[in-house]
C-alpha cells in the first residue's frame, strides 16, 4: 500500500512514467524522480520555490533601503515585531541542465531494453528505444514570517510557506533498433505514446526558524551575523519539502551611504545539510539599494549565487545501457548528466515602496543567469510582498 500512495505524488508519478508505455520498472527511473525532486526543493537563494522564500521573506519589509532576499544587517529593535507576507511562482518553462521539461532525452542515446515499449509477447530479446518526457511542472508559493526584537541587538524569527505543485508528464518511446544474431539492427517502428494524468497537491513546506544578532562596528558600517534551522515539516514527495534538516550559520555587512539615501549590502553563509552533508553548499550576494523618493520608494538590484562543495549525487545513479555508434555504453537516463557540481546565480531587481506610516509592499522580478545548472526556470520569475512593523 505504501508503494500505491506514492505513485500519485509529483515524485512518484515521474518515477512510474515509463510504464504509460511499456517499459518495465527500473532503479533508474526512480532514481532520476528522487534527484529532480532534491533540485528543486534544496533550499537556496537561488530556489524557486519554499527554500527562497524562507530566507527572504524574513527581512525584506525592514525598511526601504536594504536588499528583499538576502538579510538585512540591521535589527529590530527590543519589542518590536515585523510580519510579512511573500508570493511568487516559479518553474513553469523550466529546464533541466539545460534540457527543456518539454524535451528531456530528445537528443540523447537509444537505451536498451528487453521489453517493447507496447510490452507486447514474442518480441525480440533486446531493443533500443528512444524514450523522451514533456514535462509541465508549476509551483506557486506563499510564505508567512514574524520577526520580534529580544533585544536591541538579537531578533528571532520564523517563516512557515505553503506550497501548491502541479506536475503533467507525456511519454513517448520509440524502437529504433532491435537484437539480431549479437549486432542491432535498425528498424522502423511507430512512436508509441502515453500521458500521465496531472498530480496536482497543496501543503505546508519546510519550517524555518532564524536568529540574528548585530555586532558592533565603527559607523556608518552595519554588521550582523545569524543562524539558521530548516526543518522537515514538508512532504517532499510532493515537492513541498526537502526531507532534510539544514543549518545555516551566516554573515551580513551593509553600508549606507549618500547621507544614508542609498545602501550596499553582503552576505555569505554555510548551507549545511545536517542529513545528507554532500549536498551542502555555500551562499552568498551582493545588494544594492537606492531611494528614488525619499521616505517613500526605492530601487533594489540584488545578485543571487549558492555554489556546492561537491557533487551532490553519485555520478552513475541512473545510468542506462545505451546504443551508440561506437557500440553498447553507459549514458544517464534521458541524456540527464548528475556528476558535476551545481553553482546556480540569479539577478533579482525590485521596487519597495512605504504606504502610511508602517506597510511596506515591493514587487521583484528573480533572472536566472546561467540556465543550464541544476532545474532552471525560463524568465523572469515575478515576487510580491507586504509587511509592516508594530
Amino acid at each position: 500500500m505504501v508503494g500505491l500512495a506514492e505513485g500519485r505524488t509529483l515524485q512518484g508519478v515521474l518515477g512510474d512514467a515509463q510504464e504509460r508505455v511499456g517499459l518495465r520498472p527500473a532503479p533508474a527511473f526512480t532514481t532520476f524522480a528522487s534527484h529532480f525532486a532534491t533540485l528543486v526543493t534544496t533550499p537556496s537563494l537561488t530556489a524557486s520555490t519554499s527554500a527562497a522564500l524562507a530566507g527572504g521573506v524574513i527581512d525584506s519589509s525592514m525598511s526601504e533601503l536594504g536588499p528583499i532576499f538576502l538579510d538585512h544587517a540591521q535589527t529590530l529593535g527590543q519589542g518590536v515585531w515585523n510580519v510579512n507576507a511573500i508570493a511568487q511562482r516559479g518553474f513553469a518553462d523550466a529546464s533541466l541542465f539545460g534540457q527543456p521539461f518539454s524535451q528531456l532525452g530528445l537528443d540523447s542515446f537509444p537505451q536498451l531494453e528487453r521489453r517493447t515499449p507496447t510490452g507486447q509477447p514474442g518480441s525480440p530479446a533486446v531493443l533500443g528505444v528512444r524514450l523522451r518526457y514533456s514535462l509541465d511542472l508549476h509551483v506557486w508559493a506563499v510564505a508567512f514570517a514574524a520577526s520580534y526584537g529580544l533585544t536591541d541587538r538579537l531578533d528571532i524569527s520564523v517563516v512557515l510557506p505553503v506550497l501548491s505543485t502541479r506536475l503533467s508528464c507525456a511519454v513517448r518511446a520509440r524502437v529504433v533498433a532491435q537484437q539480431q544474431g549479437g549486432i542491432f539492427v535498425p528498424v522502423q517502428a511507430p512512436p508509441v505514446g502515453g500521458t500521465v494524468e496531472p498530480v496536482s497537491s497543496t501543503g505546508v513546506g519546510d519550517l524555518t526558524a532564524r536568529l540574528k544578532y548585530r555586532l558592533t562596528v565603527p559607523s556608518p558600517w552595519q554588521l550582523a551575523v545569524t543562524l539558521e534551522g530548516q526543518f522537515p515539516t514538508g512532504n517532499p514527495f510532493e515537492l513541498h519539502g526537502n526531507g532534510a534538516y539544514w543549518l545555516t550559520p551566516g554573515v551580513t555587512v551593509a553600508y549606507p551611504f549618500w547621507d544614508r539615501r542609498a545602501e550596499l549590502t553582503g552576505t555569505a553563509a554555510m548551507n549545511v545539510n545536517l542529513t545528507f552533508p554532500r549536498q551542502t553548499q555555500v551562499l552568498y550576494g551582493l545588494s544594492s539599494s537606492v531611494m528614488l523618493w525619499p521616505t517613500r520608494l526605492a530601487g533594489i538590484l540584488e545578485f543571487l549565487g549558492a555554489s556546492q562543495l561537491t557533487a551532490a549525487f553519485n555520478p552513475h545513479d541512473t545510468d542506462v545501457l545505451v546504443l551508440t555508434p561506437s557500440g553498447v555504453l553507459v549514458d544517464p537516463l534521458l541524456g540527464v548528466g548528475w556528476s558535476g557540481r551545481v553553482d546556480q546565480f540569479n539577478l533579482a531587481f525590485g521596487l519597495r515602496g512605504r504606504i502610511g506610516p508602517k506597510l511596506l509592499v515591493y514587487a521583484n522580478g528573480v533572472l536566472p543567469l546561467n540556465r543550464d545548472a541544476g532545474v532552471r526556470p525560463a524568465g523572469v520569475i515575478p515576487t510580491v510582498g507586504l509587511g509592516w512593523s508594530f
